[in-house]
């Protein structure tokens, strides 16, 4: 691709992530849901058997174009069962969403936005073992006939190493933290 059809690509994406929220917040929600609420079970995270503890606060929008809204923050704590030791997975922010269908292409895109702090890994006594934060946003695409998924655009503003490490680096760090 040459540099100006990249820059185009690149600044039409921009004009799309950001003509989005202004769209999102001017309609009135179809639905509106909230919750907050705290849990602990056990489970198993990158192969590690673990006692997880949960607390979410959610509010949730969705319109009449059925695109959505969701602000949301999230703490969860993940203690190996068998050692003690602990990390602390964090995330703050909101995320957008819409469909886009392109039926003279056969397809659909699912645009999700991601604003903020989409994750943030850290010991439990505070050092930051890994942190996403500022914008980032999927462009998903699939054929409407068969389902097929065609490709992904991801536009990135912000450090986001767990995106750049092609979303390995997460068991990384929890693995390294936990064993």
């Amino acid at each position: 691709m040459s540099r100006s059809n990249l820059l185009r690509a690149i600044l039409t994406a921009l004009v799309v992530v950001l003509a989005l929220p202004g769209a999102v917040l001017a309609a009135k929600p179809i639905a509106a849901f909230h919750d907050h609420f705290t849990d602990s079970f056990s489970g198993d995270i990158c192969g590690i058997p673990v006692n997880i503890n949960v607390v979410v606060t959610d509010n949730f929008f969705l319109y009449a174009d059925d695109s959505f809204k969701d602000t949301s923050s999230a703490m969860q704590t993940f203690t190996n069962t068998d050692n003690g030791r602990s990390v602390v997975l964090s995330s703050a922010g909101n995320v957008q969403g819409t469909a886009l269908i392109d039926e003279q292409a056969g397809t659909i895109t699912f645009v999700t936005t991601y604003r903020g702090l989409p994750e943030k890994i850290q010991t439990a006594r505070g050092a930051v073992l890994l942190r996403d934060a500022g914008v980032i946003s999927f462009a998903d695409t699939f054929d409407l006939q068969t389902g097929d998924f065609l490709g992904s655009e991801v536009t990135v503003k912000g450090p986001h190493p767990e995106a750049d490490s092609g979303f390995v680096a997460f068991c990384q760090v929890i693995t390294a933290a936990l064993t």
